[in-house]
């Protein structure tokens, strides 16, 4: 598997993350103040995910481009 390839599973995984997260903030509209907590919780749980994937597909895309470079 070649870095642009694998910089491509990682936006994508970024992306479902992402998706997930944005449902999570749907239920913060209509949860109990008991589930407010835990819910919050999980968003930042997966935000801090979400940026660490996202970071990962740039760093290999970045590869990718100086592999292609110097090739």
């Amino acid at each position: 598997m070649n870095y642009f390839t694998w910089s491509r599973e990682y936006y994508r995984d970024a992306e479902k993350l992402l998706k997930h997260i944005r449902k999570l903030e749907e239920e913060l509209k209509t949860a109990n103040k008991l589930n407010l907590e835990e819910i919050n919780s999980t968003i930042a749980s997966y935000r801090y995910i979400y940026y660490d994937v996202l970071n990962t597909a740039k760093l290999l895309e970045e590869r990718a481009r100086k592999a292609t470079d110097a090739a």
